[in-house]
């Protein structure tokens, strides 16, 4: 996964010894069902091979796709308990959220360049990654839109 969701890695981990319960991992034991190869190839403008869906059970999963050179478009997901998600939600509050309004419960770029969107829903915190030749900001913003109607 990405360095992006490293923090929330280690935030989630604090608490798997603790007496708090694991979060329902909502549908997302095909990642690739919620980011689809028709939404890749229309996010990188280009066709995909693909998919390349990892996953650890009720915890996080990740789908991949690769377009040409190193266009590629990542979806990763954790399923958070109560805590961190409201940890995630204080540190989205701080970041950029320019023209996100209407995408998601808690949505911010994680850097100024918008090639990567991070969204909560609930208590699912998903992260999508975008690599390719010009602006992604629409692009990204279309995918994570499809995600988040499609999660549960």
């Amino acid at each position: 996964m990405r360095a992006a969701c490293a923090a929330l890695v280690v935030f989630a981990s604090v608490g798997i010894g603790s007496a708090q319960t694991k979060p329902a991992a909502p549908a997302a034991s095909d990642p690739c069902s919620l980011l689809t190869k028709e939404d890749a190839a229309a996010a990188l403008g280009e066709a995909v091979t693909g998919p390349r869906p990892t996953i650890v059970p009720g915890q996080a999963a990740a789908c991949e796709y690769t377009g040409s050179g190193l266009h590629k478009i990542n979806l990763s997901l954790m399923f958070l308990d109560a805590p961190t998600a409201t940890m995630y939600k204080a540190m989205c509050a701080q970041k950029n959220k320019d023209g996100l309004t209407g995408l998601g419960d808690t949505t911010c770029w994680y850097k100024d360049k918008h090639d990567e969107l991070q969204v909560l829903k609930g208590t699912t915190f998903f992260s999508i990654t975008l690599r390719r030749s010009g602006d992604p900001t629409e692009a990204i913003k279309a995918a994570a839109r499809k995600v988040y109607e499609r999660l549960k």
